[in-house]
C-alpha cells in the first residue's frame, strides 16, 4: 500500500518534542521576559535592606554644622586702618580698666570718670566700657558694699561720710542706701567706740583732777571736729562726746 503524502509537506509539519510540548518554530520571535512582581512598599533591590531615615537630632546637628562652616568660610569685608586704629584704641583702653579693677573694686562711675581723665574719645570709651560689662566686671551694688564694710572698719566713718565718698564714685543713691542699711551696725555704738579710743589714760586723769573744766573743753572740741570728719551727725556727736567725758571723769579706768 502506497503512503499518502499531506499536502504541506515535511517542512510544515510540527516537530513534537519528547514530552509532547510542540517545539517553537526557529522563525518564531521570542517572548518578553516577565519581570518578577516586588513585594507591595520595597524601593530597593532584591537582597537590600531598605535605607534608613536619619535622626530628626542628628539633621539638625548635620545642618548646624553646615551653617557653621558656611560662616566660617565665607569671606571677611577687608577693615579700613581707620577700622584697625579704633579697636587698637579700645583693646588698649580695656587693659588699662582691668589694670585698675585688679587693685580692688571700682564702680561703673568711678572707672568712666577715669576715662575722661584720660580723653579717650567717647566712641572708645563706650566700647570700652560694654566690653567689661559683658564680661561681668562691672557691680556697682558688690562695690558699694565691700566700700561701706572695708570704711568702717578701716577708718570708723559715720553714714553721711560714706554717702558723700559714694556719691562722689558716682553709685546710685537705691545702692547706696541699700549697702549702709546691709548688717548695718548701731552708728551710736560705733561713734561712742570711736570717742573712746581717742580719750588716753592722761585725758582720763585730767578730766577727774581738773575744777575750771579747760580740759574738758578743748579735748570736747577735738573730739567734735574728729566725729564731723568722720561724717557723724552733729547731734549725735554732741550727744555722745558729753557722755563720754562724763563717764571718764568719773572712772579713770572706763
Amino acid at each position: 500500500m502506497t503512503p499518502r503524502h499531506h499536502p504541506g509537506g515535511a517542512g510544515d509539519q510540527q516537530v513534537v518534542g519528547a514530552a509532547g510540548v510542540p517545539a517553537r518554530s526557529a522563525g518564531a520571535a521570542p517572548h518578553a521576559a516577565r519581570s518578577v512582581p516586588r513585594s507591595r512598599g520595597s524601593s530597593s533591590p532584591e537582597g537590600e535592606a531598605p535605607a534608613r531615615r536619619p535622626h530628626p537630632a542628628q539633621q539638625v546637628t548635620e545642618q548646624l554644622a553646615a551653617r557653621t562652616r558656611e560662616i566660617l568660610e565665607r569671606p571677611r569685608p577687608e577693615e579700613s586702618e581707620e577700622q584697625r586704629a579704633r579697636e587698637k584704641a579700645v583693646v588698649h583702653e580695656c587693659r588699662y580698666l582691668m589694670r585698675l579693677l585688679s587693685t580692688r573694686r571700682r564702680s561703673e562711675g568711678e572707672m568712666r570718670g577715669r576715662l575722661a581723665e584720660r580723653e579717650v574719645p567717647a566712641d572708645v570709651a563706650h566700647e570700652a566700657m560694654a566690653r567689661i560689662a559683658r564680661a561681668g566686671l562691672i557691680d556697682d551694688a558688690a562695690f558699694a558694699h565691700d566700700w561701706v564694710q572695708q570704711r568702717r572698719s578701716l577708718r570708723a566713718l559715720g553714714d553721711e561720710a560714706l554717702r558723700r565718698e559714694l556719691e562722689a564714685r558716682r553709685v546710685d543713691a537705691e545702692l547706696i542706701e541699700a549697702a549702709l542699711s546691709d548688717g548695718q551696725t548701731d552708728e551710736e555704738q560705733r561713734c561712742r567706740e570711736l570717742v573712746r579710743s581717742r580719750i588716753d589714760h592722761r585725758d582720763r586723769e585730767r578730766l577727774r583732777e581738773e575744777r575750771d573744766g579747760s580740759h574738758r573743753r578743748r579735748l570736747s572740741r577735738r573730739l567734735d571736729a574728729l566725729l564731723t570728719r568722720k561724717g557723724y551727725p552733729g547731734d549725735l556727736a554732741v550727744h555722745v562726746i558729753a557722755g563720754e567725758l562724763r563717764a571718764a571723769a568719773e572712772d579713770p579706768a572706763a
